[in-house]
């Protein structure tokens, strides 16, 4: 008797399990369709906005406001033009022409993205119900005498019934737009009759996943009709038994009915509620399931656990024990053998298995561990020899830029001597303005050179005590500083141990860069000064626009400047001075600020 309660009680859960499982697939499948709708009715709502209708319906009523007696007129044209397929557009004008290219390319368009016809007609009648353009399909000239194009003109949209349009072998649904002009005043009505087959056909993509013996995708209409069944579109005039049940209840659920073939039948639901924009058509999306395909599975689970149960105990401590004994083992050793080599041991030994797979796997691990260390013992060399090379290099290179900037010197000084002189000697204004010139180029280079032989050479330190105030005054008088700058260096009785001549370069080249960086603009320059235990440290900060973003990270390179005149060495310089010094510097952005800190003098 417990048994077959207990049976009982499964059963039933695996019902609502179902059950439930399928009300979901039915509201995905009914809110898919109210998205597809809601996308359709836009696409072609937005025709009606289209300047080249607006155009095309003036000019029409325009004409028709001219007619003395519209009505004959309109009855008139009804007997003598019949609209077909043939003969799809109303006079020869150009505009029609192009309003007619420009529907029929609308209806290609759709044709060719999905493979399958999605409009069936597509007309425009102007103010008084006359056809300006039909594109497809067949209509009568006047269609202002049908209840369609009042409701549309009225309420500003018109949704018909299914239908089953014999010519076409398909079924339906008709779509009246009202078209406004900018301020809104009735230009005409645009119909446009669209496929089932495009309104159903994710529906019906979704609905053949769904579909497994024992199992049905339906969609009803408001009044509980047939759209769809059995993988395909149909239409009945009754109403399926139980949808008195799903009107009377929530916009999703379910039930069970007694079945005569089976013993029940769940009927999952799901209401369409419409999505943004569009309202829904009230139709209602179901997936039928009968008890076929749950209980007789479930009656032979019944018939066959106990047989399996101590079967699968028997065999699970059987199969516990070979795998512990013949498996587990030699996968443990495999697995403490990758961590191994993973941290970096590569010399591993792998015991033999009874298992020919563990063995594969075990001599690629050997294999691994050696290739793992060749590789990186070349690695290893080649990082070596790239250092080596770029260290001779760069010996050659300062070797070679020191001689160059020695030899330079002396014939350089000669020439400013001589300038000088020139300077002294002359009364002539231009050659004075010449001389200045030659002044200022000769400074420029002896800066540049400067800036290579004290990047080169290295030289033993000279240090002396001194006051931090009194090394950047000394440093900020050796320049020229234009009036629209100022540097202010604060009094500070801090005082460090250091090469006084090198950190006067070290100052004057940030200055400098500061000079540099602000330009022709207003500007200034701070300097502060502090201390913590052991360094003293120095804060100069600008008010330049800053340095690039792409030369931050390497603004401490030899040979890095932003300067067309600059020789890329100065702050490399400035680095190598403070680094010999025990000290650091380093460099933040907007606003540029340098900070060094310096180890103290001992007392």
């Amino acid at each position: 008797m417990f048994g077959l309660v207990t049976f009982d009680l499964s059963v039933n859960e695996i019902k609502k399990l179902l059950a439930v499982r399928n009300e979901n697939f039915a509201y995905n499948m009914i809110q898919g369709l109210d998205k597809h709708i809601e996308e359709r009715v836009i696409d072609f709502e937005d025709l009606t906005k289209l300047e080249l209708i607006h155009n095309k319906l003036t000019e029409s009523n325009l004409e028709f406001e001219r007619i003395q007696d519209i009505t004959e007129y309109l009855n008139i044209k009804e007997q003598e033009i019949e609209y077909t397929k043939v003969t799809p557009f109303v006079g020869q004008s150009v505009s029609d022409e192009i309003l007619i290219s420009e529907l029929q390319d609308t209806i290609d368009f759709y044709h060719d993205e999905y493979n399958y016809d999605v409009v069936e007609e597509l007309f425009v009648t102007n103010a008084y119900g006359a056809n300006v353009a039909i594109v497809s399909g067949t209509s009568d000239y006047l269609q202002s005498d049908e209840e369609w194009w009042q409701i549309t003109k009225d309420v500003g949209k018109y949704v018909g019934k299914i239908q089953y349009n014999d010519e076409y072998e398909s079924y339906s649904i008709d779509f009246g737009y009202r078209i406004d002009d900018a301020q809104g005043n009735f230009l005409g009505v645009l119909r446009v009759v669209i496929t089932m087959d495009d309104f159903l056909n994710e529906y019906v993509e979704e609905s053949d996943l769904l579909t497994t013996s024992g199992r049905n995708a339906i969609l009803l209409d408001e009044n509980g009709h047939l759209i769809f069944s059995n993988g395909q579109i149909t239409t009945s005039d009754a109403s399926v038994s139980y949808f008195s049940d799903i009107a009377q209840g929530e916009d999703t659920g379910y039930l069970e009915l007694d079945d005569k073939t089976d013993d029940f039948l769940l009927i999952s639901y799901a209401k369409s509620t419409g999505y943004r924009t569009f309202e829904g058509f009230d139709w209602v999306s179901v997936v039928e399931q009968n008890s076929s395909s749950i209980v007789q599975e479930f009656v032979e689970l019944r018939n066959s656990i106990l047989t399996v149960s101590v079967l699968g105990m028997i065999v699970s401590v059987v199969v516990g024990v070979l795998i512990s004994k013949v498996i587990s083992s030699p996968l443990r050793r495999l697995t403490e053998t990758s961590r191994r080599i993973a941290k970096g041991n590569f010399d591993v030994d792998i015991k033999k298995s009874r298992i020919n797979e563990i063995n594969i796997i075990g001599n690629s691990l050997k294999e691994m561990s050696g290739d793992l260390q060749n590789l990186i013992d070349t690695e290893k060399k080649l990082a070596e020899a790239h250092v080596k090379i770029k260290n001779e290099r760069m010996t050659a290179m300062g070797e070679l830029s020191a001689s160059m900037a020695h030899n330079m010197k002396n014939p350089l000084g000669i020439i400013q001597s001589s300038a000088h002189i020139l300077q002294k000697n002359t009364m002539d204004k231009e050659m004075d303005d010449v001389v200045k010139r030659m002044n200022r180029a000769i400074d420029r280079m002896s800066h540049q050179i400067n800036d290579v032989l004290n990047y080169v050479r290295t030289t033993p330190l000279e240090k002396n005590t001194i006051k931090i105030t009194d090394l950047l005054n000394s440093a900020k008088n050796t320049l020229e500083i234009p009036e629209h700058i100022t540097i202010s260096v604060p009094d500070s009785s801090i005082e460090i141990s250091c090469d006084v001549r090198k950190m006067e370069i070290v100052f004057t080249n940030i200055f400098l860069n500061a000079i540099q960086a602000i330009g022709t603009e207003q500007g200034k320059v701070i300097c502060k000064i502090d201390q913590n235990k052991t360094s003293a440290i120095i804060e100069i900060q600008d008010s330049g626009p800053g340095i690039p973003k792409n030369l931050m990270s390497q603004i401490f390179n030899p040979l890095v400047t932003s300067k067309q005149k600059g020789t890329g060495l100065g702050l490399s310089t400035c680095k190598n001075v403070i680094e010999q010094h025990g000290g650091t510097i380093a460099v933040q952005n907007n606003p540029t600020r340098f900070t060094i800190t310096i180890p103290l003098s001992q007392s």
